[in-house]
């Protein structure tokens, strides 16, 4: 039986030029944008500053981390604060139809994760967050901080219709 194979470029033939994938720069992404993993790192930051977690900051992870696309970080001012947050974030997301992949840590409090495939939320007390300091590990993908004020912009209103921002300012109408 003969099989044909791929013949062998002879020494000093010409190598086939790179593809345009590998010699393009890779494009950074930057948030907020209009994609699925922004609009659920969002709607998880609000129902964690609803119970009053402070510090939330979202991670944009797309190009450095296989195993999601946003990192959602945020502090409770006690084990139970953590526990809380974390168990109304969970309420919150399956009531609008996002079920995780698996939770973590909400017995103990120190740090609760949330895993929801593209975007994996870390809920941690103080102290657990200055030893960890995944903020820093993950320093190379952009930041963005977001407050109360954040949620009173009407294009967040817009990517978010069923959530209600009223009072997005919190008492006082300021950050």
């Amino acid at each position: 039986m003969n099989q044909a194979k791929d013949p062998i470029p002879a020494a000093g033939a010409e190598t086939p030029p790179e593809t345009p994938a590998e010699t393009a720069p890779a494009v950074k992404p930057s948030i907020p944008d209009e994609s699925a993993g922004w609009a659920l790192a969002e709607r998880a930051a609000w129902h964690l500053m609803e119970k009053a977690a402070r510090d939330v900051v979202v991670l944009d992870l797309r190009g450095h981390s296989d195993v999601c696309d946003f990192f959602v970080i945020a502090s409770g001012e006690s084990d139970q604060q953590v526990r809380a947050a974390a168990r109304h974030l969970h309420d919150a997301l399956v009531t609008a139809g996002h079920t995780p992949k698996s939770i973590e840590g909400t017995s103990e409090g120190r740090w609760a994760l949330l895993d929801y495939f593209d975007v994996v939320v870390h809920v941690f007390n103080a102290r657990s967050r200055e030893y960890f300091q995944l903020e820093r590990l993950w320093s190379e993908g952009a930041r963005r901080d977001l407050k109360p004020s954040w949620f009173a912009d009407a294009a967040v209103a817009a990517r978010h219709p069923d959530l209600n921002f009223a009072t997005a300012a919190g008492p006082g109408g300021a950050d």
